[in-house]
């Protein structure tokens, strides 16, 4: 009798020890379950692993592919496994063979790639697949396809580069953004829209702002950011600056604005320098705090012709003579290429 009444106090024991040692992470419950995605393959990724030149058709000398993945929300830990597969070869002849097989431990939310080179120096033709996981459990598969050398495969576009100058601005300021792209059908920044293969543009976004510079051709297509942070401010002094700058026919015209939370008291120079030389000077009125006004330089011929090849230096500057006393007198002047 003694020992069926310790029973129940037993098991009362266990169950206050086993509520003690569970511990719930808030973290975990408010992120969600881990899971994967944007899965593809690539001939190059970026150094936190996000897939720089996707494609899902390759050459047989192609020297490294890789499949890269997104991871969300793992906790510490968690296990992407990755399995490479020949299907089948250029005939049609299924192969189904397991080329290879590793993992890595991951936490967080992240990019992961995995890479492969052929063994023999080239890949067999045919039909891959990638088969990846999560703590040993298949989640999902990316399948692609190799070309023997012989044959002409057109390979995705390659970003030279994609920059915006300045990274950092206050409100109202512009940014320039210049970029180079080969061998691409088309073309894209996010979210100005559809855009030349090379060029540089103009444009005054009113937050921080994420630009993403999309090359597309047949074979895929290449991704790359640039970053812009915008500083809102309030402040008690007028502030000029240089929002845009554009040429029709032998005119040039420019926007200058001021940017500052009162009213300019007098007018001021904008001077415009070509190559470093200065070549003409405009006047501009009183503006409102926050007002813009568009200008030309008068009794200036632009001799530069209106097809720009950006390599021509040009600078604007407002406030040039330093008439008017500005919140910041080193955010007056806006430089691109011609």
């Amino acid at each position: 009798m003694t020992t069926i009444r310790l029973i129940p106090g037993i098991v009362f024991i266990l169950l206050l020890i086993m509520a003690g040692c569970i511990k719930v992470n808030p973290d975990a419950v408010s992120q969600g379950p881990v899971s994967l995605s944007e899965v593809t393959t690539a001939t190059s990724v970026t150094a936190d692993g996000q897939p720089l030149s996707v494609a899902s058709l390759f050459l047989a000398s192609t020297p490294t592919i890789y499949v890269t993945c997104k991871v969300n929300n793992a906790p510490e830990g968690t296990a992407v496994g990755v399995k490479w597969f020949y299907v089948k070869d250029a005939s049609g002849i299924a192969q189904n063979l397991q080329l290879a097989e590793e993992s890595s431990t991951v936490k967080g939310t992240r990019y992961v790639s995995f890479s492969r080179q052929p063994v023999t120096g080239t890949w067999g033709s045919g039909q891959y697949t990638v088969t990846l996981s999560l703590n040993g459990k298949d989640i999902a598969n990316a399948q692609f396809t190799v070309n023997p050398v012989l044959q002409a495969v057109q390979q995705a576009p390659t970003i030279t580069y994609f920059r915006a100058q300045p990274e950092s601005i206050m409100a109202g300021q512009a940014v320039t953004l210049s970029w180079l792209v080969n061998n691409a059908t088309s073309v894209s920044i996010s979210p100005i829209g559809n855009v030349s293969p090379a060029g540089s543009q103009i444009t005054t976004p009113a937050n921080s702002t994420e630009y993403i510079l999309t090359a597309t051709n047949a074979a895929g297509s290449t991704k790359i950011k640039a970053n812009v942070r915008v500083t809102s401010y309030i402040s008690d002094k007028p502030d000029m600056a240089i929002t845009d700058f554009w040429v029709d026919g032998n005119k040039a015209y420019f926007k200058v604005k001021n940017i500052g939370g009162v009213n300019t008291v007098k007018p001021c120079f904008t001077y415009l320098y070509v190559d470093g030389s200065q070549k003409a000077s405009a006047l501009t009125d009183i503006l409102s705090a926050g007002q813009e006004r568009a200008q030309s330089f008068p009794n200036f011929v632009w001799p530069y012709g209106t097809q720009r090849a950006y390599t021509l230096p040009v600078r604007l500057c407002a406030d040039a003579q330093d008439a008017i006393g500005e919140y910041d007198e080193q955010n007056n002047c806006l430089n691109l290429n011609w």
